[in-house]
C-alpha cells in the first residue's frame, strides 16, 4: 500500500508545479518539494486531499481567506506564492533550503544566549506584524520556524491554522506544549496563543542547546545574567490564563532592550534541508491534475452572477445577461473551429520601464502587472516574467510582469529610548538599515546625549534606508515669569513652583513696602533656568524698627 506522505509524488498540479518528493505530512496536507515547470524553481507544495471537497462554498471561503494572506508580506513570513482547490486543494509557498527549527533542535551543537535571543526576535517580529494586522499565525512549532542557508529566518504555515479552524475540530489543535490552555480546552484561536506557543518554544531552546552552559557553569557571567533576565521575560507569556500574557509586540520590545547587552551572535548553524538519499523515484511519465476546472469555473461564474445582481438594476441585469448568454455560446462555438495558434518568444525585459514593455506588446499578449519588492532593485524597473525570457507564450495568452516598489521594507527597531548614538547604530544595522541625522530636542526624562528614539513616525522602511535620530539635550529651559514684583511672596512663589523651578524665600528690611511683599528676583524676570533651577525671592519685612 502506497504511503500517505508518498501518496501524489509525480503528479503535477494545474500544469505547472512538479512533485519531486514528499517532505513531511499532517492532520490536514502533506508537504512536497516541487518544481516550478514555468520558472525552473524549486518551491514547497502543500496538498489537502480531503478537507477542502466539502463543497464550492468552503472552497471559496478557503480561496478568499488565502488571498487576504497573500497580501501580508514580512522578511520573517514565508510568502504564498500560488494556490488553488479543484481535484486537489493546494498552497505554493518560497522553499528556503536551511532546514528548520526542528532540525536545529535536533542537531548536537549548542547554540549561544545571543543565538537563541536572535531566533526569538524574529519570531517575534513576524508574529508582531501579524497581530498588528488582525491576523493569527495559529500554527506556531519549531517545523514552521524556516531558515535559508544563510539563516534568514521566516515562519511557514502562516495564518493556515486560524483559515482550517473554521472547518475542523478544536481537537486538531490541541497536541504538544506549543498549544495553549484556552485552545486545548477548546477555545479559540487568538493572538494570545500565539504567544504562549512562542514562550514554549523559547524554553525548549535553553533546555535543549544550552545543557553545557547552564549545568556546568561555564557560560561567562554576562551570558547566566542575560539568560535569567530572558527567562523572567518569557515565563509571564506562559501564563495559563490568555489575559496575563504580554502581547507579542511588547514581549519584542522587551527582548530587544535584552539583547542590547548581547554579544553579536555568531551565524546559526544551519543546514542543507534536502537529503539527497530521500528522494524517492516516480514515474517518469507524471500524472497531470487540472486545477480550476469546469465546477471551479462555475463557482467562480456564480460568484461573478450574484454580484451583479446585487449592484445593477432589475432592467440592466436582463441586459447584462442577455450579454453573458450570447458571449457564452459565441465563445463555446468559436471553441470548436480550428484556429492558427501565434507563438512568440518572450524577450528579456528586465531592467525596462512597464511602460516599454505596454507599448511593445500589449496588443500580442494579456499583460498582468505584479508588484513586489527586491534588495537591490530601483522603484519601477521591471524584474522578471512569468513565463522567463527566452520561453515561447501563444497570442492573447497571460505575460506577467513583476514591476519593483523598490527595495524590501525594514521594520525600524524598538528599544531606542536611552541609547548611545552608537548602540543604536548598531541596532539600526542589524535591522538593514542606516543612522541618519542626528538633532536634539529637550527632554524631561532622558539624560543630555541619550537618544529619544527615531524622529520618524513610520514604522518600516526600504532596506538601506537612513533614520533620523533625536537625542535629549536635556530639560527644557524654564523661564522665570514677569509681573512678580509687588505680589505677595505665597503667589511668586507658587507661580516659580508651576515653572518647575524652586523658590528660596529672603527676607529684607524696606522702609515702604509692607510685609510680605517681593521686592525683587535673582535671577530677574524672563531669565532661563534649568529644570529645579534655584529663584531667590527677596520679600519685604517692613521697615526696620529702632530699639
Amino acid at each position: 500500500m502506497e504511503s500517505p506522505t508518498n501518496l501524489h509524488a509525480g503528479k503535477v498540479i494545474n500544469s505547472r508545479y512538479r512533485l519531486i518528493t514528499p517532505l513531511g505530512s499532517g492532520t490536514l496536507a502533506q508537504v512536497y518539494l516541487a518544481d516550478d515547470i514555468r520558472v525552473r524553481k524549486q518551491t514547497i507544495v502543500k496538498v489537502f486531499d480531503e478537507p477542502f471537497r466539502s463543497g464550492n462554498d468552503v472552497q471559496d471561503d478557503f480561496q478568499i481567506s488565502l488571498q487576504d494572506l497573500a497580501r501580508t508580506s514580512h522578511p520573517n513570513l514565508i510568502n504564498i506564492l500560488d494556490w488553488g482547490s479543484g481535484e486537489i486543494s493546494y498552497i505554493v509557498t518560497e522553499f528556503l533550503a536551511g532546514g528548520d527549527l526542528r532540525a536545529m533542535l535536533q542537531q548536537d551543537s549548542s547554540l549561544s544566549v545571543a543565538q537563541i535571543t536572535f531566533i526569538m526576535m524574529e519570531i517575534l517580529k513576524g508574529t508582531s506584524y501579524l497581530h498588528e494586522r488582525g491576523k493569527v499565525h495559529g500554527g506556531l512549532k519549531p517545523e514552521n520556524v524556516i531558515f535559508s542557508l544563510n539563516g534568514d529566518l521566516k515562519l511557514s504555515d502562516t495564518g493556515i491554522g486560524s483559515v482550517s479552524a473554521k472547518y475542523f475540530s478544536s481537537e486538531l489543535f490541541t497536541e504538544g506544549p506549543y498549544v495553549s490552555p484556552e485552545l486545548s480546552q477548546g477555545g479559540l484561536l487568538s493572538p494570545a496563543a500565539d504567544v504562549y506557543a512562542i514562550a514554549a518554544i523559547f524554553k525548549e531552546l535553553i533546555h535543549t542547546k544550552l545543557p553545557e552552559s547552564k549545568n556546568t557553569g561555564e557560560a561567562q557571567e554576562i551570558d547566566s545574567e542575560l539568560l535569567e533576565e530572558l527567562e523572567a521575560v518569557f515565563a509571564s507569556a506562559l501564563s495559563a490564563k490568555a489575559s496575563e500574557r504580554p502581547t507579542a509586540s511588547a514581549l519584542l520590545k522587551i527582548t530587544s532592550e535584552v539583547n542590547i547587552k548581547n554579544a553579536k551572535p555568531a551565524l546559526l548553524p544551519v543546514q542543507n534541508s534536502l537529503n539527497l538519499n530521500f528522494l524517492e523515484a516516480f514515474d517518469d511519465k507524471p500524472e497531470a491534475i487540472a486545477v480550476g476546472d469546469k465546477s471551479n469555473f462555475k463557482a467562480r461564474l456564480k460568484r461573478a452572477t450574484l454580484y451583479l445582481k446585487s449592484h445593477l438594476s432589475r432592467w440592466l441585469w436582463l441586459l447584462v445577461m442577455a450579454i453573458l448568454i450570447a458571449g457564452a455560446a459565441f465563445l463555446i462555438n468559436s471553441g470548436n473551429a480550428d484556429e492558427e495558434i501565434r507563438v512568440q518568444t518572450v524577450p528579456e525585459v528586465a531592467g525596462l520601464q512597464a511602460s516599454e514593455l505596454i507599448d511593445q506588446f500589449d496588443d500580442y499578449w494579456v499583460l498582468e502587472e505584479a508588484l513586489t519588492r527586491e534588495d537591490g532593485t530601483r522603484n519601477g524597473e521591471i524584474l522578471r516574467t512569468i513565463p522567463t525570457a527566452g520561453m515561447e507564450l501563444a497570442e492573447g495568452e497571460i505575460l506577467t510582469y513583476f514591476v519593483s516598489l523598490g527595495p524590501e521594507l525594514r521594520n525600524i527597531p524598538l528599544g531606542f529610548a536611552g541609547l548611545t548614538i552608537d548602540e543604536a547604530e548598531s541596532m539600526l544595522l542589524e535591522a538593514r538599515l542606516r543612522l541618519g541625522e542626528i538633532s536634539q530636542v529637550p527632554n524631561e526624562k532622558i539624560a543630555i546625549g541619550l537618544v529619544i528614539g527615531p524622529a520618524t513616525s513610520s514604522t518600516e522602511l526600504p532596506t538601506g534606508s537612513e533614520v533620523d535620530i533625536q537625542i535629549s539635550s536635556g530639560p527644557e529651559l524654564r523661564t522665570i515669569p514677569n509681573a512678580l514684583i509687588g505680589r505677595p511672596y505665597e503667589s511668586v512663589e507658587t507661580a516659580i513652583v508651576l515653572e518647575g523651578l524652586q523658590a528660596k524665600r529672603t527676607e529684607v528690611f524696606h522702609p515702604t513696602i509692607r510685609p510680605g511683599i517681593v521686592i525683587r528676583l535673582e535671577p530677574t524676570s524672563g531669565s532661563e533656568l534649568l529644570r529645579d533651577g534655584v529663584v531667590e525671592i527677596f520679600v519685604s519685612q517692613g521697615p526696620e524698627t529702632m530699639e
